[in-house]
């Protein structure tokens, strides 16, 4: 949930300034609150502060090796104070951390009696002060090791030694990556931090520890605290997936790459979809899973399937458990994440894997404890999402998984070539038209705190995310609804001038949706019409092409712009919404 990144051998020996900038680029992660840290001659300088850090600056003196952290709170409240990095008693040990100390209450209680004092409500600042307790009689490395293998919970810590003049990181279920560049050496919790200096990396698995000294990086098995071979990797990522490249905000810019995100999907994952068809069609059940946005996108995977004569479950992960007993030695779960560290899903893949099912990431970023906890891995290719609410990696996986299911239908070909078309309708779609309606549509219901949605079959999970998007970014409350649902008690919420979007398409179910939009409209909503066709019952109409079951896609890309717009307009940050994180690491 929150970011973390760190410098060895700054190559202008300003390395506080460096990370402060890789920071920047890990606000998604977490932006209650900044902190870097930085090697001066005789000591280590800190500098943090509550607040967003996109215009930050810092004033902390020249120095080869920095760490530095943007919070996401967790233990204790939004404070200066609070903020990380934290330091022992000796301020020669800087700590940052993302994740929660589910024990840290009892390690202070022991800290405090053995003199320790402590400045903040945190849970990070006993590692600290662990750390230093250890190092009276170990080594640096042997101390931060022994320490981490207290802590109970789900972590990723980066300690910042003095003496040493080293940064020791250990992972348990929070990301890590380390990037080696020429002479100079990288610890984040996500590529983009360094991605202008190095494509050249290593993911850490749980269990696993790296040391960045001055000399290069090495890597450790945490229990044994032997030394392991360090293998890397090249990253295909390219700096500009990772600007904004002119656009005033990485959710519009990601907004439009699904133009290009999308189509795509038909040029990847063949091999493993041409597998995953032999499964289903020897009889292997399918289960989707995923959080939030992820899940809806398993909700409309599930329509998919059943088009295609397919039975399938979509469980959210965070309800995963209860049905898990179903799960056999012939059951493919397939696993939804952007990020592949959520912490649901990845409690509910654990439990699956248990019970015997074969795993099927599907996921955008890499090197997730996901990738490496699944048999077969869909990855969808939309390059990194910087925006916290996720647009293309959504497209892109829902793409992905209408291919399979076309796949299992013995019409793969047709598949590709629909979802193709798609992206060139799209490119068409969002033309100056459509933006002007959307912009004065957005005008219209910037002051509305309350507004309704409705869809049926493959709209209803439309109407999941749509309501989503609006929420996340304008912070008007956006209900959607089953369209057959208004009957049984949703309408009383209904009154003169409610604003209420109808999502629909040229399908069987088109006249029940546009019957459930009279029935509103006659109670004095204000109905707007996202869908490929004219009606009687739409006060404002936002046309979308007529793709059949693909119409989902522009339906939802309708709603992910709206958001935009809507959130820009009431002062909001599209980018970094309140109280959200890109990836939701603790449970």
């Amino acid at each position: 949930m929150c970011g973390i990144y760190g410098i060895i051998n700054d190559k202008n020996n300003q390395a506080a300034q460096n990370v402060l900038e890789g920071l920047k680029k890990l606000e998604y992660r977490g932006y209650d609150s900044w902190g870097v840290s930085v090697i001066s001659r005789d000591q280590i300088k800190i500098d943090k502060h509550i607040g967003k850090i996109g215009e930050a600056m810092t004033n902390l003196p020249s120095g080869l090796i920095a760490l530095g952290h943007t919070r996401w709170a967790t233990h204790g409240g939004v404070t200066d104070l609070n903020a990380h990095p934290h330091l022992d008693c000796t301020k020669k040990i800087a700590v940052i951390h993302n994740g929660i100390v589910e024990n840290y209450q009892e390690i202070k209680e022991e800290l405090i009696k053995k003199g320790h004092q402590f400045v903040s409500e945190t849970d990070t600042e006993v590692i600290a002060h662990l750390i230093e307790e250890k190092a009276k009689t170990k080594t640096i490395n042997e101390a931060v090791f022994e320490t981490f293998k207290i802590l109970r919970g789900s972590n990723a810590i980066a300690v910042l030694d003095y003496e040493s003049q080293t940064i020791i990181a250990c992972r348990n279920g929070s990301p890590l990556v380390v990037g080696l560049g020429q002479g100079q050496y990288f610890l984040a919790s996500d590529v983009p931090a360094f991605l202008k200096e190095t494509n050249t990396v290593y993911f850490l698995n749980d269990g696993e520890a790296v040391v960045l000294s001055k000399s290069g990086v090495k890597l450790f098995d945490i229990d044994s605290e032997k030394e392991k071979i360090l293998t890397l990797q090249t990253l295909d990522w390219k700096l500009e997936d990772a600007e904004k490249n002119g656009y005033p905000h990485f959710l519009l810019k990601e907004i439009y790459e699904q133009l290009k995100t999308i189509p795509k999907t038909t040029s990847i994952n063949e091999k493993e979809i041409n597998k995953l068809t032999e499964k289903i069609k020897g009889g292997y059940k399918i289960i989707l899973t995923g959080c939030g946005t992820a899940s809806y996108c398993a909700l409309a995977t599930k329509y998919f399937f059943a088009t295609q004569g397919v039975e399938s479950q979509a469980i959210s992960s965070y309800e995963f458990m209860p049905f898990s007993k179903f799960i056999d030695k012939k059951t493919l779960v397939f696993a939804i994440s952007q990020s592949g560290e959520t912490a649901d899903t990845l409690i509910a893949v654990k439990e699956a894997k248990k019970r015997g099912a074969e795993i099927v990431a599907v996921i955008n970023a890499r090197g997730s404890t996901l990738e490496r906890l699944a048999d077969t891995v869909l990855s969808v290719g939309a390059g990194p999402e910087i925006a916290v609410v996720s647009t293309k990696a959504f497209t892109s996986q829902l793409s992905t998984l209408y291919l399979l299911s076309t796949a299992v239908a013995d019409k793969f070909e047709e598949g590709k070539n629909k979802i193709n078309k798609l992206g060139t309708v799209l490119t068409n779609l969002l033309n100056p038209v459509l933006i002007n309606r959307l912009i004065d549509t957005a005008k219209n219901l910037m002051n509305e705190e309350h507004m309704y949605l409705i869809g049926k079959h493959l709209n209803y999970p439309a109407t999941l995310e749509f309501a989503l998007k609006i929420k996340e970014t304008s912070y008007i409350h956006a209900e959607p609804f089953a369209a057959g649902e208004l009957k049984h008690g949703v309408i009383t919420l209904i009154q003169k001038g409610t604003p209420c979007f109808v999502l629909a398409s040229q399908d069987e179910v088109k006249d029940e949706v546009l019957s459930s939009a009279s029935e509103i409209k006659a109670r004095g909503g204000l109905i707007i019409g996202v869908a490929p066709f004219e009606s009687n019952e739409f006060d404002v109409l936002i046309k979308t092409p007529d793709l059949g079951s693909l119409t989902i896609f522009a339906n939802i890309i309708v709603g992910q712009l709206l958001g935009y717009y809507l959130g820009v307009g009431r002062g909001a940050d599209p980018d970094k919404p309140r109280n959200l994180a890109k990836s939701v690491t603790v449970k």
